[in-house]
C-alpha cells in the first residue's frame, strides 16, 4: 500500500491527476501530509547553472595569479660550498690538530718525533704535539715521560706546573698533581716553573712541590729505572709514591692522611704487586691489608 501512495503522490506532484482525485484514492491524513509537502517544494527554487559565468570567472582568477619561476640553484654552488668546507677542515687538521698518545694502567710506550726525537711515556701519562712539530718542537705532557731529543732548534715541553727548554739533550719530566720534576741525564736543560728558571746539567735535578723547591745532583744512569720496569724516588712525598704505584697496577690505595708528605726513597718494581707493597711500607713500618680490592695502609 506505501508503494502504491508514492505513485499517487508522484502523479499529483506531476499534475497527472487532481485534488479530488488524489483524496478518493488516499485517507484524508495522507492527504494532508501530501499537501505539507507539496507546499515546501514550491518553496524551493532550484536554478540551473550559468555554465558560461562559471567559466569567466575561473579563467580571470587564473589569469590575475602572478606566475612564479622555479627557484634553480647552480650545482656548482654547492660544489664550491662543499670544497671550501673541506679545505677549511684539512687545513685546520694539517696546522692546528693536535696528536695525543695516552697510556693506561700499568701501561708505558715509545715513539718516535717527526725531528727523530724519541719519547718514552709512562703509565697513565697524555702527550700532545702539533702536526707541525717538525718546525715549531713544542708539546705537552701531563704524567711521566723521559726525552731523547735530536739537535735543532728549540725543544719545548710545556706541562701545567711549568716547561722545559732544551737543544738537544736527555732528560725525564714527572708533572703530577702538584709535583714537577726533571732530571737531566746529558747535555743541558733550561727548567722553568712559575717565576723560577733553573739550568740543569747532566747528573742535576730540581723539584718543586707546594711553594717549595730543591735542587740535587747525582750520579746518573743513562736512563730512568721506570724504563726497565722499576720506579725510583728520592724523599718524595708520600702520595706521590702511591699515585704511581696506583698508576701501574690499576688499584685504590687507602692510607692514613698525615702520611701523605712523609718524604720516601727507594724502589718498587711493576712486575709484583705484593713485593712493590713490601717495598713502600717496610722502611715507614707501615702495614697493608685488602679489603674488596682496595688496599689499605696502616701504622
Amino acid at each position: 500500500m506505501e508503494a502504491q501512495n508514492e505513485t499517487y503522490l508522484s502523479d499529483w506532484l506531476a499534475g497527472k491527476i487532481s485534488d479530488a482525485q488524489l483524496k478518493a484514492l488516499i485517507s484524508s491524513e495522507d492527504f494532508l501530509a501530501y499537501q505539507k509537502i507539496k507546499i515546501a517544494l514550491d518553496g524551493l527554487e532550484i536554478k540551473s547553472p550559468n555554465m558560461a559565468q562559471n567559466f569567466e570567472s575561473i579563467r580571470q582568477k587564473l589569469a590575475d595569479k602572478t606566475p612564479t619561476k622555479p627557484r634553480v640553484v647552480s650545482l656548482w654552488r654547492y660544489v664550491s660550498v662543499a670544497a671550501t668546507v673541506l679545505a677549511f677542515f684539512g687545513l685546520y687538521h694539517f696546522f692546528i690538530a693536535q696528536n695525543d698518545v695516552i697510556t693506561d694502567f700499568g701501561k708505558s710506550r715509545s715513539i718516535t718525533l717527526a725531528d727523530n726525537s724519541k719519547v718514552s711515556l709512562n703509565a697513565k701519562s697524555t702527550l700532545s704535539y702539533g702536526n707541525l712539530f717538525a718546525y715549531q718542537r713544542t708539546l705537552q705532557l701531563q704524567g711521566e715521560a723521559f726525552f731523547e731529543v735530536e739537535k735543532g732548534s728549540p725543544f719545548t715541553v710545556e706541562t701545567p706546573l711549568g716547561e722545559v727548554l732544551v737543544l738537544g739533550t736527555k732528560f725525564n719530566v714527572v708533572a703530577i698533581g702538584d709535583l714537577f720534576e726533571v732530571k737531566c741525564y746529558e747535555g743541558k736543560v733550561k727548567v722553568s716553573h712559575q717565576s723560577q728558571s733553573t739550568i740543569l746539567t747532566s747528573g742535576e735535578s730540581v723539584r718543586f712541590y707546594k711553594g717549595t723547591s730543591e735542587n740535587w745532583a747525582e750520579t746518573t744512569t743513562a736512563k730512568p729505572t721506570w724504563i726497565s720496569g722499576e720506579s725510583s724516588f728520592k724523599k718524595v712525598p708520600m702520595r706521590y709514591v702511591i699515585t704511581q704505584f696506583q698508576n701501574q697496577y690499576n688499584v685504590a690505595v687507602k692510607y692514613p692522611k698525615h702520611i701523605e708528605n712523609i718524604k720516601f726513597t727507594g724502589t718498587f718494581t711493576h712486575k709484583d704487586a705484593n713485593v712493590a707493597l713490601q717495598s713502600i711500607c717496610l722502611p715507614l713500618q707501615l702495614k697493608w691489608s685488602k679489603n674488596s680490592g682496595t688496599i689499605i695502609l696502616t701504622e
